[in-house]
Parts: structure tokens; sequence; C-alpha cells
């Protein structure tokens, strides 16, 4: 989860009966639309390594039509994951648990930090 900070404001253009529809359903669960967008928002985090998850809620039809590129490296991540998740267990490195293992974006910028010299 991403701690909350300084907020910010979306502006965005959608069909007016789509918004009156939804609406609707998001006041009869409870929701503003503020929420329901805060909570899509936390979901793509929460999902950033799983792009067909994330589609499938943008676009439904998008998802069944991932190319092989991105099918490719989809399938190099969970193989990188797992390589990291057992070189971590031969090492005796506790809680290697896949919620565990750093985003790309994380080893990317900890990499960054590490040879720019702002580690530790």
């Amino acid at each position: 989860m991403v701690p909350r900070g300084r907020q910010t404001q979306m502006n965005t253009r959608i069909d007016s009966g789509l918004k009156e529809a939804g609406d609707a359903v998001l006041a009869r669960l409870g929701y503003t639309p503020s929420a329901a967008i805060r909570g899509f928002w936390q979901y793509a985090v929460d999902h950033r390594d799983d792009a067909a998850s994330i589609r499938s809620i943008v676009d439904s039809d998008a998802a069944s039509m991932i190319s092989d590129e991105a099918a490719r490296k989809m399938s190099a991540t969970a193989e990188l994951r797992s390589l990291y998740a057992h070189t971590a267990d031969i090492l005796g490195i506790a809680d290697t648990r896949t919620e565990e293992i750093p985003s790309w974006d994380e080893l990317r910028d900890a990499w960054y930090d590490e040879r720019l010299g702002r580690v530790g």
C-alpha cells in the first residue's frame, strides 16, 4: 500500500450516460466517484506487475489482446521472480514470499542510489 501524502486533483472526460449509470451503482454500494478512483489507483499499484489484471479492468477486450512481446516479458518476469526466490532460499534469506520481492522500479531505484553513492 502506498502511504497517503499530498493529494492531487484529477480531471477526466467521460460519457455523461456512463457517468450517471456509474454514479448510481457506486451510490447504491456506498461509494463516491472519488473513492472508486482511489480504489482503482490502489489496485493498479498493488498489481503493478500484473498488466493483464489491470487491462481486464480498464479494457476487457485489451486483456485478451496482449502482444507476444508483453507475454514474453511477463514470462521472463515470473521466471526472474522464481529465480530470486530460489536464490534467496539457498542463501538462507528469510521471508521470500512473492509479495515481498521488490518491484522492477524499486530494484532500479536501489541500483541508481547505489551507483550515485546515496546508500547508507
